[in-house]
């Protein structure tokens, strides 16, 4: 009798659970779980220090999702944490930064938490060929919240012996949707949820959006206008939109809490006709900044999703700016959605850029019912007593603030103001791109979940959230402020730390 044998005997693991919780971790493999659920690995890891001691389990849920779950081996909290994955998912990414699709500061409030792959295995920017077949497309859309759910309660039973006292679900971007996604269609199983910057509309947001800003940024030959090098004029750009659209909420504070309400004017900006000046735009530049400002039209001029926000111009850089050598982020996950993910059957040959505007948009309904979450009927979730906390940046130039806020319009108006305020609260958070991509102008770390736990345990509904900046962090933040967030239609409110 080997070793492990010997030590699953003394345990009676098969029938019981042992309060030692690291050695019922060391063991986990050769335990049963349900037919889903197999176990890689399972060990105690003791030498993160920046995390407490945990045991990582590696595994897979049939028919295809990797996970990876980080349970404390002391202190456990009791509850459960879940998170989701960002773009396209496909990578296992427990140890992001911030509380972007991450489970680490989860973790370290003594959860049990795990994080997927989604269903697949590619690059989460820009990969979405794996989206071959429907299975895997609804697992993407949304099966893996409840598959992944059943797995980890099943192994957190094992691991400590009893089921979790409160569930909570968090996600940023893609994740946000399929946080949004819990809500809707899986209203018993999560107490609470976090859907952050959520591109509820992904048909619109990866569709008719990306194609525009694709097909707009291109000259006649097919080069594109605002490449890498336009990062030069970024700054330019913020300052003429925080000049035109500050004012607009009442407040100069550098922070614009109504992009939405500001049309801003280049005709300030000088003209040049050489790109590489940087205070000044070409004819062309203007041309393509003006398209993404108004967003996407059809071509009898009536307009068919918003446009990217003003103030928006810092975090250019990341998703809008490159070249054919190397494309932004927002242009490979653009190129990724519509050959995949947009119709029921994937054309041949079909890149994003031969969307047309004017024809093609009915043919995202199909896959929008699968991917979009935009389901304002919360009924359910709200009777089961769960509680959730959408927040946006204002300033995100990807998925675009305005879907979240006509979204939560769309729940008050079905249940109605203050049935919805009592479960569910959206936070606008003024110059914040797309999930820390680059720290924001103003305030934008925020304990979202430490809030959460504060209005599901204790029942204090959040009437604000303190945002806190970081130290001076070269991207022209405003160290030592603190924001008040305040539920949506409310406007944010700022004043110096000490």
């Amino acid at each position: 009798m080997s070793f492990l044998e010997i030590k699953i005997l003394f345990l009676g693991l098969f029938s019981g659970i042992s309060s030692d919780i690291k050695a019922n971790c060391e063991i986990l493999t050769a335990v049963d779980l349900l037919p889903r659920v197999q176990i890689s690995s399972s060990e105690p890891v003791s030498d993160r220090r920046e995390l407490p001691e945990f045991c990582q389990i590696k595994g897979e849920i049939r028919p295809n999702i990797g996970f990876e779950a980080r349970l404390p081996i002391t202190g456990w909290n009791g509850k459960y944490f879940q998170a989701g994955c960002g773009g396209y998912c496909g990578q296992i990414l427990p140890d992001r930064e911030t509380h972007s699709n991450a489970i680490n500061h989860a973790l370290r409030r003594g959860y049990a938490t795990i994080t997927t792959d989604g269903g697949h295995q590619s690059h989460s920017i820009g990969d979405a060929s794996w989206a071959t077949n429907h299975e895997v497309e609804r697992i993407y859309a949304s099966e893996v919240i409840p598959l992944t759910y059943a797995a980890a309660l099943e192994i957190i039973d094992k691991i400590y012996g009893r089921k979790p006292s409160y569930s909570y679900f968090s996600g940023c971007s893609n994740g946000g949707r399929l946080a949004a996604k819990a809500a809707q269609e899986y209203p018993s199983l999560f107490n609470g949820i976090i859907s952050g910057c959520p591109v509820l509309n992904l048909s619109g947001s990866g569709g008719i959006l990306a194609s525009h800003v694709l097909r707009a940024n291109l000259d006649a030959s097919g080069e594109t206008i605002l490449d890498e090098k336009f990062k030069a004029k970024l700054p330019m750009l913020e300052k003429n939109s925080i000049a035109q659209c500050d004012a607009l909420d009442g407040n100069i504070d550098g922070a614009i809490q109504k992009p939405q309400d500001c049309f801003v004017i280049l005709n300030q900006i000088p003209d040049c006709d050489h790109a590489e000046t940087p205070s000044c735009l070409t004819v062309d530049e203007k041309k393509v900044v003006r398209k993404l400002y108004d967003g996407p039209v059809n071509s009898a001029g009536e307009k068919l999703f918003y446009g990217i926000p003003p103030g928006s111009e810092r975090y250019w850089e990341v998703w809008h700016l490159g070249n054919k050598e190397k494309p932004s982020i927002g242009t490979l996950l653009a190129e990724g959605f519509l050959p995949f993910l947009g119709f029921p059957e994937d054309p041949d040959g079909f890149n994003a850029t031969d969307f047309d505007l004017d024809n093609d948009i009915s043919k995202l309904d199909a896959q929008g019912r699968l991917l979009d979450a935009l389901n304002p009927d919360l009924k359910a979730f709200s009777k089961a007593g769960g509680k959730m906390i959408m927040w946006h940046g204002q300033a995100d130039p990807l998925v675009l603030h305005e879907q979240s806020i006509d979204y939560y319009t769309d729940v008050v108006d079905k249940l109605g103001k203050n049935t919805t305020d009592d479960f569910f609260r959206l936070f606008l958070v003024p110059t914040m791109g797309h999930c820390w991509e680059l720290p924001a102008k103003m305030p934008d770390r925020m304990n979202m979940l430490q809030v959460l736990e504060n209005w599901v345990e204790n029942g204090s509904a959040p009437d604000e959230i303190i945002a806190r900046s970081n130290d001076d962090d070269g991207h022209g933040s405003l160290s030592g402020k603190i924001g008040k967030l305040r539920p949506y239609p409310s406007l944010a409110s700022y004043s110096d730390q000490n």
